[in-house]
């Protein structure tokens, strides 16, 4: 049974599912409306799939149908159109032909798509247009996008829409929009394995595929299939003019570049090839050419690192840019700095945010690197910010004026090992005298060891090497184990490998700091023990950590199953990830997964983002269902009254209605 403004299903029509009609039909007559329909209000879960929505949303203030002499397709595109489902009723096959046509040729505004797709009368096809989101012209609010209204409504599968939808390529950055929002972001493991799926049907290295992807993929108004096929028989014997060389697009200037940039809305080829084999993309990227891959290369989207480094084989694209988009992983962050190149470098100074690389690309631009690399001017005097966490890595560098900064305003943050280091790096620089800088003096007064330990160096003779030898003594991994439990913020910085032995030591002698736990959980090199740890000791992280092994998943699903929340992206939770990564079976999730009331909501929200996995789970229900409850309504009435407040599974909540009835 739905809510009348959302249409949306309550947790007890969702259990009802799981038995037949009639038997449904007894459950709510002896219930009565109240009890099944009771947490609808606050439910967010779907209808089946293929199942319209049974009433429309309330006619919101001002909504007013068009004059009769006004197209429904040239009214719905004035700005002071107000959509109600009333206002839609009755309309023609041919006017919703005409209302998915108009959005082909044009996006309307997505909360126009959004009412659009909800309405009873909305044929398939026509939502499989609509769904598709303009890629500029989106506002994620809370009511969703006509993409994620699609699928909380069960509409369609994003499966669908990346096949079936049209035009292609705005379905397809539909998809990669809400697979990966911002790089450092989380995947969206159902969609982005979507785009896996897509990329492997692009044509291979032939140029004459490729020629014609370019020039027609933006604007292709059929399905992602039909555009692959078309391309392949582009490249085939069969093609209109076989032996004349490939048509490329003309190579455009800046300005033509950015705009057709645009057309490619949130995702360009280059995106799904980072999806391939690096082999395999790298044969690609060989014969595109140049001027081509700089339109790719200017959307936004994250790029593979082994596409970012195919494309940076062309000393014609822009390095810095292409760093900006790369989706870091240490062995890319590597062959990046191998190449001693001062924009590279640059670039991963600017854009990075994680430790371990800033302080690698720190460690690679110093005086004494061999071979040195030299900064350009405007590149050093951008790193000179001391306001986001990463810029404590400067203390690793030479850049004197960062170095400076960072000292003076950082101190509590680096701590003694960071402010000796720091130190260090500044007489390596500029010399002894670089240490009697008064400024620095006044900063010294809160730290003493750092103080008493630059007042020996500048004392004695061999003071470089002192110095040298106390950062390295506050630089043992005990030494840090020890300012981390007096300030945990300092977890947060760059380690050593030598650290994580003792941290784990340390921490089974005497706990760490929770805040300590949770920021050195999040360095890549983190052991085991201290992730088991620190999910332990914060909720909140073991749910981030619970999509990443098959041992933290199972100890989130010894939980309860987080709420399902609007303000999630798609509302998916932790477990949709590890379910499409095959960390968790849906055996496990079904047997497992607590409450009853949240797992059945889940189950729902997978349904449009894995429908194998629950159409499987809901087989799997269905059996447990007709072992226990099979068609007892009194049974089933008993299961409904107890899943608001049911602790247990859903197997453990038909066996207990089961046996509720039976005595």
């Amino acid at each position: 049974m739905k809510d009348d403004e959302s249409g949306r299903v309550s947790p007890a029509e969702l259990l009802l599912e799981y038995t037949d009609a009639a038997t449904a039909a007894r459950v709510r007559a002896r219930l009565g409306p109240s009890a099944v329909d009771a947490d609808v209000a606050t439910a967010v879960h779907h209808a089946p799939i293929g199942a319209a929505a049974s009433g429309t949303p309330s006619p919101p203030d001002g909504a007013a149908g068009p004059d009769p002499s006004t197209p429904l397709a040239t009214w719905l595109r004035d700005p002071s159109t107000r959509v109600d489902g009333a206002v839609l009723d009755g309309h023609s096959r041919d006017d919703w032909d005409m209302v998915a046509a108009e959005h082909l040729r044009a996006p309307y505004r997505d909360e126009i798509a959004r009412l659009l797709i909800v309405h009873p009368d909305c044929p398939t096809d026509a939502a499989l247009v609509l769904a598709a989101e303009s890629p500029f012209d989106v506002i994620t609010a809370r009511q969703g996008t006509a993409f994620s209204t699609a699928l909380d409504r069960s509409v369609l599968t994003a499966r669908r829409l990346a096949l079936e939808g049209r035009p292609a390529w705005r379905a397809l950055s539909t998809l990669a929009r809400h697979a990966r929002a911002v790089y450092a972001e989380p995947r969206i493991a159902p969609l982005d394995r979507l785009l896996d799926e897509a990329a492997r049907m692009l044509p291979g290295p032939d140029p004459a595929a490729w020629a014609w992807l370019a020039r027609h993929a933006p604007d292709y108004p059929g399905t992602f299939t039909e555009l692959c096929a078309d391309a392949a028989r582009a490249a085939g014997p069969d093609r209109a003019t076989p032996g004349v060389p490939p048509a490329w697009p003309d190579p455009p200037d800046a300005d033509t570049a950015a705009a057709m940039s645009r057309r490619w809305g949130h995702t360009s080829p280059l995106g799904l090839l980072g999806r391939l084999p690096p082999k395999d993309a790298a044969a690609v990227l060989a014969m595109l050419p140049a001027d081509v891959c700089g339109v790719f290369r200017r959307v936004n989207e994250p790029l593979a690192g082994h596409v970012v480094l195919a494309l940076m084989r062309d000393p014609e694209l822009d390095a810095h840019a292409l760093v900006r988009h790369l989706i870091p992983d240490p062995d890319t962050v590597d062959a990046l700095l191998a190449r001693h190149d001062r924009h590279i470098n640059a670039a991963l100074l600017a854009e990075s945010s994680d430790a371990a690389t800033l302080y690698a690309a720190y460690a690679a631009t110093r005086r004494d690197a061999s071979p040195r690399v030299r900064l350009t001017i405007h590149a050093r005097s951008g790193l000179n910010g001391p306001y986001q966490d990463g810029c404590l890595e400067a203390v690793h560098g030479h850049h004197t004026a960062l170095l400076r900064t960072v000292l003076r305003r950082r101190a509590d943050d680096l701590g003694p090992a960071g402010m000796l280091r720091g130190l260090l790096s500044l007489w390596e620089a500029q010399g002894r005298g670089a240490l009697l800088d008064p400024r620095l003096r006044s900063t010294l007064r809160r730290t003493p060891a750092t103080r008493q330990a630059r007042r020996w160096a500048l004392d004695a003779p061999d003071g470089l090497a002192r110095l040298r030898a106390e950062t390295l003594r506050h630089e043992q991994p005990d030494e840090l184990v020890a300012a981390i439990r007096e300030r945990p913020a300092r977890a947060a910085r760059h380690v050593p490998d030598s650290f994580w032995p003792a941290a784990v030591a340390a921490d089974e002698h005497d706990p760490l700091p929770r805040a300590a736990l949770v920021l050195l959980a999040r360095h890549r090199s983190c052991p085991a023990e201290l992730l088991r740890r620190a999910a332990d000791v914060d909720a909140r992280l073991a749910v981030e950590l619970a999509a990443g092994s098959r041992e933290q998943a199972l100890a989130a699903l010894a939980g309860p199953l987080p709420p399902t929340s609007r303000q999630a992206r798609l509302g998916l939770g932790w477990f949709a990830n590890a379910l499409a990564d095959d960390v968790l079976s849906i055996a496990e999730f079904v047997e497992l997964g607590h409450p009853a009331e949240r797992l059945l909501e889940a189950l729902a929200d997978l349904s449009g983002v894995l429908p194998d996995g629950h159409a499987e789970a809901s087989a799997m229900i269905a059996e447990h269902a007709r072992a226990t409850v099979a068609d007892n309504p009194e049974a089933w009435a008993v299961a409904v009254m107890l899943l608001p407040d049911f602790s247990g599974t859903v197997p453990e909540l038909l066996t207990t209605a089961a046996a509720a009835a039976s005595g």
